[in-house]
């Protein structure tokens, strides 16, 4: 039986939130990006003016909007406004094409799309298949084509001042997040303020962060983990750090630089560092960094030695969870050599049971569906309350995942029922790919798998089956797949076979492989 946890009861009121920061450290800085920094004042009055410059648009408690940056002071700017006004805002892929942006758009119902002028081309591009055709459109950089508001001068045209209309969850905004999907489609996530706040101050008591540490993001800030370590730190106070994209070593350099001590990073990542020539990776002093939480992605255990071995002792923390279930199993450092393969046992307030196909709990040592009942769970798939409650079962929630638990309780992710691939960190679903496939006048059949990769963790692979009488190219695909969906969709090999039941599906790599 769990207990409700309510991690906001844990915090002082008064040193959470970044009204509180602007007000007591306003000089100190919030977001630090190439030698740019943002401190609280200018977060908070900036943030203010676009929340009350979205008011103005008509835009207020309840609607949607989308975002749409690198990473980037703007995105969190924009998060933070909307949690101001109670909007909730969905952070975008950025390499997201037409159909996939307009899908989002128009699935989520969003009144507006705040973007970065990188993207005018596929913007408008998706902009003639938005369902809503006032959907209005602000960008960051201009100038700014007709029809299009401008990022900054709004906010400079608008009163700092509080908004009227806030949240009462010290301004974090509630969260639509698309995500896992096996019918070619994600689906979206929601949580509301109350619930986002409690799962955020949740992973910053788990994963042991201070009111005074300096957090460094790595990863993309679309993606669910990166953005919340990154809110969670602002929330208390923290300078946060933005690589503007990852490169391994400037990831060593920007701790040195900026005495990061606490850092997010998928196994890729420690990959790369870890494959620096001896002379680059040692050259940079790296001695503040206090924790490094690791997760997104299967963390085969040669490498976990080698990060141990490199980043320190005590150092990494590992967890598993999902956007649905936040975080469900951790490893604390002190853990990390002594159960090789595991994802570690369930965090506070997580109760765990593994069920076989008769719904029954499964032995220990043997194979079940996860499901997890915790005060952090979603609050529900957006416009979708069959998804929902079809993952329920007696009020515990699953995504599919399949697992295994030993004698003393950790936890080994053994598949993913879902046969979701992930790739570098990021969620790819086969039948969204598999569907594209379909429309190629040259391809019968096709079936997408993930399979190990030592570096993106998985990569995919498309099993074809071409029309008869078709001569179709490994490259012909390929290119096909980057021309249509976002580049990481696309097959780093394809095999043509005469029939899709022929293709060797291997099993999914655990945390130990």
């Amino acid at each position: 039986m769990i207990k409700p946890m309510d991690f906001t009861k844990m915090y002082d009121p008064n040193r959470v939130g970044i009204a509180n920061h602007a007000k007591d450290q306003p000089d100190k800085p919030a977001l630090i990006m190439n030698d740019r920094a943002v401190t609280f004042r200018q977060l908070h009055e900036d943030t203010n003016a676009l929340s009350n410059a979205l008011l103005g648009l008509g835009i207020g408690p309840g609607d949607r909007i989308s975002v749409m940056f690198h990473n980037s002071p703007e995105i969190l700017k924009a998060w933070t406004a909307a949690g101001k006004i109670s909007v909730t805002p969905i952070a975008l892929n950025y390499r997201f094409k037409a159909d996939e942006l307009s899908y989002i758009i128009n699935d989520s119902e969003s009144k507006a799309l705040i973007y970065g002028s990188e993207f005018e081309d596929v913007v408008q591009a998706a902009a003639s298949k938005f369902a809503n055709p006032e959907v209005r459109l602000i960008r960051h950089g201009g100038p700014v084509p007709s029809g299009v508001l401008d990022f900054d001068e709004i906010i400079a045209n608008a009163s700092n001042a509080p908004p009227e209309t806030q949240t009462g969850a010290h301004g974090v905004a509630s969260s639509l997040i698309y995500t896992s999907g096996t019918t070619g489609r994600p689906k979206g996530v929601v949580r509301g303020s109350k619930n986002r706040l409690n799962s955020l101050l949740g992973y910053a008591y788990t994963f042991e962060t201070t009111y005074d540490d300096t957090h460094m993001v790595a990863g993309p800030l679309y993606h669910s983990a990166p953005y919340a370590w990154a809110a969670f730190s602002l929330i208390l106070g923290n300078t946060v750090v933005i690589m503007p994209r990852f490169d391994a070593e400037d990831f060593l350099r920007q701790i040195e630089k900026h005495k990061v001590t606490t850092a997010w990073a998928v196994p890729t990542m420690l990959n790369r560092i870890l494959n620096l020539p001896d002379e680059i990776r040692d050259a940079y002093d790296i001695s503040s960094l206090r924790v490094m939480t690791v997760g997104g992605e299967s963390f085969p255990f040669p490498l976990k030695q080698r990060s141990v071995e490199f980043f320190g002792p005590n150092i990494i923390f590992e967890f598993f969870g999902a956007t649905e279930i936040s975080c469900v199993t951790y490893m604390r450092p002190e853990e990390q050599m002594k159960k090789p393969g595991s994802c570690g046992k369930p965090a506070m307030g997580n109760d765990i049971r593994l069920l076989d196909e008769n719904m029954q709990e499964a032995p220990t040592g043997e194979v079940g569906v996860m499901y997890v009942k915790s005060p952090f769970l979603l609050d529900g798939y957006y416009n979708n309350p069959e998804a929902t409650q079809a993952n329920y079962h007696e009020g515990y929630f699953t995504v599919g995942d399949m697992a295994r638990v030993d004698e003393d309780g950790y936890y080994y992710i053994v598949d993913r029922a879902v046969d979701m691939i992930i790739s570098g960190g990021v969620n790819i679903y086969p039948a969204e790919i598999e569907e594209l496939l379909y429309t190629h006048p040259k391809v019968f059949d096709a079936g997408i798998v993930g399979i190990p990769d030592p570096d993106w963790g998985e990569r995919i692979v498309a099993f074809v089956v071409p029309r008869e009488g078709a001569d179709v190219s490994e490259e012909e695909i390929i290119g096909f797949v980057a021309e249509n969906l976002a580049s990481y969709k696309k097959p780093k090999e394809v095999y043509f076979v005469e029939k899709i039941s022929l293709i060797p599906r291997p099993a999914k790599c655990s945390s130990g492989c």
